[in-house]
């Protein structure tokens, strides 16, 4: 616009250069507004360019502040999710070390039981061995015979104590259980006394000949307590003339072998 008007002063100027005076003035008052109105317009143009400058600065600031701003958020992005990364890194490791410290407390736990198990086998098995040497049996039995009204051993019956003393020798815990008994002939205190003397003279002969201790011998004279026999026969009186031995041992080295004289009953 401003190369128009410049074009059209310039022409005016011509026309004065060349035409009469009057139309001079008239170029002139003709011009003379259009200049001003163009020199208006270039002064708001400038200033409107100028605001619009200013403008563009401050939008160019905005926008620097803004990828700066930008810049700063991913940095501190990046640095959440290296943190989420490491948090994950370390959520995982305690994952594996609370699986293998259950691991852990399971083989423990494993171990414990099976701890507590033998431990109650073992005190069964040593309860039940306890038992077993608390509770005896008899692993032999035998009747040492006697002739009338004598409390001496036949030879028949020294022969049964040898075969009985050799068998106990080999135990570790025993008892020798003695008990004496007459016929019916002769008085109640006769009786007692003689069947007394008769287990005395089978317990000195266990002692004397094989060392059998004495605390591990148990002896009752009990006279005519209990007969096996008639007593109203000559057979039936030499069975009563009698001491029964009977050789106890715990049930765990007896193997539950019992051995009896056929001649006991």
């Amino acid at each position: 616009m401003r190369t128009t008007f410049l074009t059209m002063g310039a022409l005016a100027l011509s026309l004065l250069g060349t035409g009469c005076v009057a139309t001079h003035k008239y170029v002139a008052k003709t011009i003379a507004p259009i200049e001003q109105r163009v020199g208006t317009d270039e002064t708001k143009n400038d200033s409107k360019n100028s605001d619009q400058d200013k403008q563009l600065a401050t939008h160019t600031g905005e926008i620097a502040d803004l990828d700066k701003d930008l810049s700063q958020t991913k940095e501190k992005l990046r640095d959440t999710d290296n943190k989420a990364v490491q948090a994950g890194e370390a959520a995982k490791m305690a994952d594996q070390h609370a699986g293998a410290a259950q691991q852990s407390a399971d083989g423990a736990k494993t171990a414990a039981d099976g701890a507590r198990t033998f431990a109650e086998q073992g005190l069964t098995k040593l309860d039940l061995s306890m038992q077993a040497m608390n509770k005896f049996q008899v692993l032999k039995s035998d009747n040492i015979l006697f002739d009338f009204n004598k409390d001496t051993l036949t030879a028949e019956g020294k022969a049964q104590l040898d075969d009985l003393a050799q068998q106990a020798k080999g135990l570790d815990r025993y008892v020798i259980e003695l008990q004496g008994f007459t016929d019916k002939s002769g008085s109640t205190s006769y009786n007692d006394n003689l069947s007394a003397a008769r287990v005395q003279v089978v317990a000195r002969y266990l002692a004397n000949h094989y060392e059998i201790p004495v605390r591990n011998i148990s002896m009752l004279g009990s006279g005519y307590a209990r007969p096996v026999a008639d007593d109203k026969t000559r057979e039936g009186r030499k069975m009563n003339r009698r001491v029964e031995v009977r050789l106890w041992v715990p049930e765990s080295q007896s193997g539950k072998t019992v051995a009896t004289n056929t001649e006991s009953k």
